[in-house]
C-alpha cells in the first residue's frame, strides 16, 4: 500500500460548472484532463461548424464524452464557448511569446503574423479565420458572447501595437496595428467567400511589401 509523501495533499477544492467540491487530488486531475479534452475537441468543432449550429450532441460526439456527462463539466454552450476562447487566448499568448524570443526584429515578427493565412491556407479558404468568422456570427445577435470572442483580436492588437512602436516609433502604432488587422481579416474573409488560394498569397505579399516600405517617421 502506498502512502502519500509528507506534506502531499490528498484532498483539494475543485470547481466544475460553477460549483465547488472537496475531492481527492487524483479525481481532480482526471476531471481537469477530461474537461481540457472537451475544450480542445470543441475548439475544432466550433471553427468548422459555428457556435449556433453546434449542439451538445455534437460536442459529445467529437469529445467521446456521453452527453449526460457533459453537464458535469459545462452547464451551457455559453460556458463551453468561454472556455474555448480562454484556451485559444492562452495558446495565442504562448505563440506570440515564442515569436518574441525566436524572431529577432519587429519587422520579422510582423511578417510572421501576416503569413498566418498562408500557413493555414486550406483552412482559411474553407472556413475563414477562426476568430473573424466567430466574431461575425456572434456579432449579429449575441453581443455579450461576441465581446468574449473579441478578446482574441484584442490579444493580437496589443501585440501588434508593441511591434509597431519599435518598428516605427514616431508613427501611430495603434492605427498601424488596426490597419494590419483589417487587411489580414479582410483577406481571410474574401478568400473564404471566393475559395481563392491565390488571393491569400497575393494579398500577403502585398502586406509584406507594405511593411518593408514603412519607414520610421521623423520628428
Amino acid at each position: 500500500m502506498e502512502f502519500p509523501a509528507p506534506g502531499q495533499a490528498l484532498w483539494c477544492i475543485a470547481e466544475c460548472s460553477g460549483s465547488r467540491y472537496c475531492v481527492p487530488m487524483a479525481v481532480r486531475e482526471k476531471t481537469e484532463a477530461i474537461r481540457q479534452h472537451i475544450i480542445e475537441a470543441t475548439d475544432n468543432l466550433l471553427y468548422h461548424k459555428g457556435f449556433n449550429l453546434m449542439s451538445f450532441s455534437d460536442i459529445a460526439a467529437v469529445s467521446d464524452v456521453p452527453r449526460g456527462n457533459l453537464y458535469y463539466y459545462f452547464k451551457t454552450k455559453d460556458e463551453v464557448l468561454a472556455a474555448v476562447i480562454e484556451h485559444r487566448i492562452l495558446q495565442m499568448k504562448q505563440m506570440l511569446n515564442d515569436w518574441d524570443h525566436q524572431i529577432k526584429t519587429p519587422l520579422g515578427r510582423l511578417k510572421r503574423y501576416a503569413r498566418i493565412p498562408v500557413n493555414e491556407l486550406d483552412h482559411v479558404v474553407q472556413f475563414g479565420c477562426p476568430m473573424g468568422s466567430l466574431n461575425t456570427e456572434l456579432g449579429k445577435s449575441q453581443g455579450a458572447l461576441q465581446r468574449i470572442s473579441r478578446k482574441q483580436l484584442d490579444v493580437f492588437k496589443a501585440w501588434l501595437i508593441e511591434q509597431f512602436k519599435v518598428l516605427a516609433p514616431n508613427q501611430d502604432a495603434e492605427s498601424l496595428a488596426l490597419h494590419l488587422l483589417v487587411r489580414t481579416q479582410g483577406l481571410a474573409a474574401m478568400a473564404h467567400f471566393y475559395t481563392d488560394t491565390a488571393l491569400v498569397q497575393r494579398e500577403v505579399r502585398m502586406i509584406e511589401d507594405w511593411l518593408d516600405q514603412l519607414p520610421p517617421s521623423s520628428e
